[in-house]
């Protein structure tokens, strides 16, 4: 019997980058007070999620620059982050 692998769905990781992104501004903070904000603000929404789970995804927002990062984004407090600044069209 093959066993099913449990994935996340897209709409989840949309869901959880808007409510990332909601919990920045545009002062840069420690990764570890984003994945805090991030935490409560989910919990707030009687979501269950974990810290690991919106550290994975404050990864791919960086990786995507839909975050600014400063210093290394997976040393939680070390790095830090901010939302991107809106240009000036």
């Amino acid at each position: 019997m093959t066993e099913a692998i449990a994935t996340v769905p897209v709409d989840a990781d949309a869901a959880l980058d808007q409510l990332i992104i909601g919990c920045t501004t545009t002062e840069w903070c420690k990764i570890a007070v984003l994945i805090a904000r991030a935490t409560d603000a989910a919990r707030a929404d009687q979501r269950t999620v974990s810290g690991q789970s919106i550290a994975q995804r404050i990864y791919v927002l960086a990786d995507s620059r839909r975050l600014d990062v400063r210093g290394n984004v997976r040393r939680w407090r070390a790095g830090e982050v901010r939302a991107v600044a809106a240009t000036d069209a």
